[in-house]
């Protein structure tokens, strides 16, 4: 009788556990349906973004001032799960007309943009990918109740330099004025130079751009919005808020070029290294402790009361998402458009497998001019992983050289493009030209490149479809009509550098025209 009653308990538990597992595995089997669609969504939207995502790191990581890159992504996922509540009780209405459209146009612009490697609208792009998708699964309400953290995102993106960069300057002078006059109340001789040169007794001190404090205030922003979003509930408070946080940032970046001519005149030698570095850090936390002491203090005075948390309503939003023929209908248009616009770079590329470019062959004589026997192994610039690249000396007659650089790139990418951050120093101090070619104009630029502390004349364009371009935008364009017309995205640089020179007359510049009019008709038959 004993051993009955125990095996009839031990097969009760055995009972139970059977049965918790086998609700486990209808709630699992439940959701596959979900899952399955969310996976298959997810694949091509990452392939997709992949390339632009890459760049947006490599931004953060190497670039001054955007290091807080990192955190916009798991704060806007933040404040997006902090909505999750009131999104459980909104209904989902599919924009299947407006959402496919704004879908296809933001993927659209993110191939446009990856094609020509524009980072800045790559960014927005993907921002807008990401909002279409929004829309087109799930409808306007939810669109609504997800701009705030979808907006967010453009923290991510260096969009915001093009409102920043134009405050730069007048930052520097007045964070160099105002530190100067920090100082001189503090009883320490400080002059001020050409407006940026802070001369101590010990030192003198120029405030540069990166000291103007545009990136302390971006950064300021970064955490303000999303802290005055979640603490305070009434306009005022916010912008009151927002208008305290740049105030906060340009007052701080006073104190930090303040602290550091403290520093140097008490005898300081290092402003450069470990501890500008650490110096900068202090500054910004305590910038940063300033900034939540204000939230605090608006957010005893903002009298409005809490958003009140309605109970939540116990439903399955995943199985009725996706018993929805909309819903069904919208995840299809968008798994078809996301797969269209993954595959459609392969397809863009069909015609570059079919160009053949040997550089190597390039001819010893050019005209009257000759290679030289023993070249010069250092190349005055160059392009970082070209596909094909040509650096070689010519001599004229009359013994004047000038040095041939040509950098081709067979398939361009974002992040691996013609024009880009690797053709950025030659645009500093290009001016744009034409060189007389026999009866035809050239496009070009002057330039000169700082080499060893000595500046080089030097003129360049970019070789496009056998076209020559000078300008980047049209340059770009020129790219992306290839890619959707011919399916390719090739092109070269072309630069020719002559002696160094210490003046700037029109004498130094006929070596490169003499020596381009010859080199363009020779150089098409080897760039396609």
């Amino acid at each position: 009788m004993q051993n009955s009653l125990v095996d009839s308990s031990k097969t009760v538990e055995g009972a139970r556990s059977l049965s918790a597992f086998g609700r486990a595995k209808a709630t699992l089997l439940s959701q596959y349906p979900f899952l399955l669609r969310a996976l298959g969504l997810g694949i091509p939207l990452i392939l997709l973004c992949a390339p632009t995502i890459g760049d947006l790191v490599n931004l953060w990581w190497t670039r001054y001032g955007f290091s807080y890159g990192f955190l916009v992504p798991l704060v806007s996922l933040s404040l997006a799960w902090i909505r999750v509540p009131a999104l459980q009780r909104t209904p989902v209405a599919p924009a299947l007309v407006g959402g496919s459209v704004w879908l296809i146009a933001a993927t659209l612009l993110l191939l446009v943009s990856q094609i020509g490697g524009v980072i800045t609208t790559a960014g927005v792009a993907l921002i807008l990918v990401l909002s279409g998708l929004v829309l087109l699964l799930c409808g306007y309400a939810y669109l609504t109740a997800l701009a705030f953290p979808l907006a967010y995102l453009i923290f991510i993106t260096p969009v915001l330099d093009l409102l920043i960069e134009p405050l730069e300057w007048p930052f520097q002078l007045l964070t160099a004025t105002m530190s100067v006059f920090m100082l001189q109340k503090l009883g320490i001789p400080v002059l001020l130079e050409q407006n940026i040169f802070m001369i101590l007794p010990t030192v003198t001190i120029k405030v540069t751009r990166e000291c103007s404090g545009a990136g302390l205030l971006l950064a300021v922003l970064a955490v303000g919005l999303p802290l005055a979003y979640l603490t305070l509930r009434a306009w005022w408070s916010r912008v009151t808020f927002v208008l305290c946080g740049v105030l906060i940032a340009i007052v701080a970046n006073w104190v930090r070029l303040t602290v550091m001519g403290i520093y140097s005149q008490s005898g300081g030698k290092d402003l450069h290294g470990p501890y500008h570095i650490l110096q900068g850090l202090f500054v910004d936390w305590v910038a940063f402790a300033f900034l939540f002491a204000a939230a605090w203090l608006l957010a005893k005075l903002d009298r409005s009361g809490p958003t009140p948390v309605l109970p939540r309503e116990p439903r399955s939003p995943s199985r009725f998402i996706v018993g929805a023929p909309d819903w069904n209908g919208a995840w299809w248009l968008a798994c078809v458009t996301l797969t269209a616009a993954t595959l459609l770079p392969y397809w863009l590329e069909r015609g570059a497998a079919e160009r053949t470019i040997d550089l190597d062959a390039f001819p010893a004589v050019v005209g009257d001019w000759v290679i030289e026997p023993q070249p010069s192994d250092e190349s005055i610039f160059g392009l970082q992983d070209p596909h094909q690249s040509l650096a070689r000396t010519y001599r004229a007659p009359d013994d004047r050289r000038v040095q041939l650089y040509v950098a081709y790139l067979r398939t361009q990418r974002q992040g691996k493009e013609l024009v880009g951050m690797g053709t950025a120093p030659l645009h500093e101090r290009a001016i744009a030209t034409d060189l007389r070619i026999g009866a035809v104009s050239l496009p070009a630029n002057r330039t000169f490149i700082d080499k060893s502390h000595q500046y080089v004349p030097a003129v360049f364009w970019y070789h496009i479809n056998g076209m020559s371009y000078a300008d980047r935008s049209q340059a770009k364009l020129a790219t992306i009509k290839q890619a959707f017309l011919r399916g390719r995205t090739d092109g070269a640089l072309v630069l020719v550098s002559a002696e160094r020179r210490t003046g700037q007359t029109e004498e130094q510049w006929k070596a490169h025209e003499e020596f381009a009019g010859v080199l363009f008709p020779r150089i098409q038959e080897y760039l396609p």
